[in-house]
């Protein structure tokens, strides 16, 4: 295993491209209570992007590694984990900065994902289909059959509240602003796709 990593840090907020750059750290020593997580996937959000510009509500102590949600393989345990295994796929818990290659976290913050789940698919389970669960649920009471709309459909949360919605029988009427998304989005489950203009 290699005894160092590779972490992309930011020593001060701005715009990504100028304040980002790769740094060469060691490999992170498990504490009793944590597990290495060898990362598999790390997306990039606009949430990330806002808290490296200092956009975001929740600043992290500088220098910073951004990336707010992952997925990685455990390979190594601190001497009292126990709840969870070398070699399984876990999703990591909220901004521990994942753009990294490995990261040791307190082990009973990792989430194991079930077999047959991909590790780029994985990575991105925690914001996107979380915010469209909490919009589905916290707000109204739909019953099977009940209409939604949304606008920006085409965004991740908006594709999340198509799936969950046509899982759930719900029915969505979806809004966005290029004509070209709409057959992409019919076959992802929307209902009904319709362009944003002066006339909706």
């Amino acid at each position: 295993m290699s005894k160092n990593i590779l972490a992309a840090v930011y020593e001060r907020h701005g715009n990504p491209a100028d304040v980002l750059h790769v740094e060469s750290r060691p490999w992170p020593t498990p504490a009793a209570d944590e597990a290495i997580v060898k990362m598999r996937a790390a997306p990039i959000n606009p949430a990330d992007l806002n808290q490296i510009e200092g956009k975001y509500p929740i600043r992290s102590e500088l220098p910073a590694i951004p990336g707010f949600e992952g997925a990685g393989i455990v390979v190594d345990l601190g001497a009292k984990v126990t709840s969870v295994a070398a070699g399984v796929l876990v999703i990591l818990p909220h901004n521990v900065g994942t753009w990294r290659d490995a990261v040791a976290v307190k082990a009973d913050q990792l989430v194991a994902v079930p077999t047959g789940i991909e590790p780029l698919h994985a990575a991105m389970l925690k914001i996107n289909p979380m915010t469209a669960w909490r919009l589905l649920h916290d707000y109204v009471q739909l019953q099977k059959g009940d209409w939604l709309i949304q606008n920006a459909a085409n965004s991740a949360a908006g594709r999340a509240v198509i799936q969950i919605a046509h899982e759930l029988g719900y029915k969505t009427i979806n809004v966005v602003r290029r004509a070209e998304l709409t057959e992409e989005l019919r076959t992802q489950g929307g209902d009904i796709v319709v362009v944003d203009g002066e006339n909706l």
